[in-house]
């Protein structure tokens, strides 16, 4: 017999079929071999790994906790990560699951000699947030958490992609830092003694995408405004503000990309995302011109071999389309 907690992630899960985590429960399983190994053999050294996830050194003090999901074990989900200073320690994402934050802060623990001190959260989709409250320990820590207005209130709201209701993470988000709004810095810094991040304030993916910037180590943690190697999802994306929002961040001068999903990847894998979102404008706007539906285009379209290899299901396809044509259509009455 099925556990309660696992029944409930099941009907979770059943709940948000258009959420990311079925998204990539499908890409996943659509996957070919050459993409799956790429996605999980460890491009930098590895520090741990568990059944859901590992986490690789990518720079001094700087960890990209890679989601590996494809076994079924949904406890991550989204890719995360610890950068580590003499003052504090950054832990990026809530993740699906409480257990995936606990399981990230112990590793903290481990590598660092703390427990984070803060938490940044990228946007309000339930496999990066609804986790948050397992930062919480027993001993008493309880870092401080780090999003936009946006993703607050869509958290806290609820949805169809958001985090179940839940009184424990209503009371995680009852105090947060807000970053971004008219009254602050467009990025907030945070001071970890001997580094600096900041963080920056964009959307496209969702209304509101928190992203994490590290000019000294060169790296970025792009939360799902990235997706590597797989068609991002474009449930509540506006397409024209996700292009230029992965444009700017690929403009800071970075060399290390931590995507929401998939591999870290670097500047070849970003100036390669960014000509598929390319594409996927291109065709839409030529779909949305001579009147052809979403659904049509999905069902004939593959995306080129010439911008690399794309897990890519036409059912996401028909999604990316329908984004496209509802900017399109907006547009187009104003």
């Amino acid at each position: 017999m099925p556990s309660p907690d696992s029944s409930q992630t099941r009907r979770a899960f059943l709940r948000q079929g258009s959420s990311c985590v079925a998204h990539l429960a499908l890409m996943s399983a659509c996957a070919p071999l050459v993409s799956r190994q790429r996605w999980t053999a460890p491009a930098h050294p590895t520090a741990a790994t568990a059944p859901f996830a590992r986490l690789d050194l990518i720079g001094p003090d700087t960890w990209a906790l890679v989601s590996t999901p494809q076994g079924g074990d949904r406890t991550t989900f989204a890719n995360g990560g610890i950068i580590a200073g003499r003052a504090g320690v950054v832990a990026v994402e809530g993740f699906y699951r409480p257990a995936g934050a606990t399981w990230l802060a112990e590793r903290a623990r481990e590598l660092t000699g703390r427990w984070p001190t803060h938490v940044v959260l990228s946007h309000y989709h339930v496999d990066h947030a609804s986790g948050v409250a397992g930062y919480r320990n027993t001993q008493g820590a309880d870092p401080r958490v780090y999003t936009t207005a946006q993703t607050r209130e869509a958290v806290l709201a609820g949805g169809p992609v958001a985090p179940p209701r839940d009184e424990e993470l209503t009371r995680r988000l009852a105090d947060v830092v807000l970053v971004g709004g008219p009254n602050i810095d467009r990025d907030l810094k945070i001071d970890l003694g001997n580094r600096t991040v900041r963080l920056r304030p964009l959307s496209g993916h969702s209304s509101s995408d928190l992203c994490i910037v590290d000019d000294d180590a060169r790296m970025v943690w792009m939360g799902d405004l990235m997706w590597n190697g797989l068609l991002p999802n474009y449930v509540d994306a506006v397409p024209s503000s996700l292009a230029r929002s992965v444009r700017t961040l690929s403009a800071v001068g970075a060399t290390t990309y931590i995507p929401g999903h998939g591999a870290v990847a670097g500047r070849d894998d970003v100036a390669r995302y960014i000509a598929l979102l390319d594409e996927i404008e291109q065709v839409a706007r030529r779909a949305f011109s001579t009147g052809t539906t979403p659904a049509a285009i999905a069902a004939t379209y593959r995306i080129p071999p010439s911008l690399g290899e794309w897990t890519a299901t036409t059912a996401y396809i028909e999604r990316a389309m329908s984004a496209w044509h509802r900017e399109l259509r907006g547009s187009a009455t104003r």
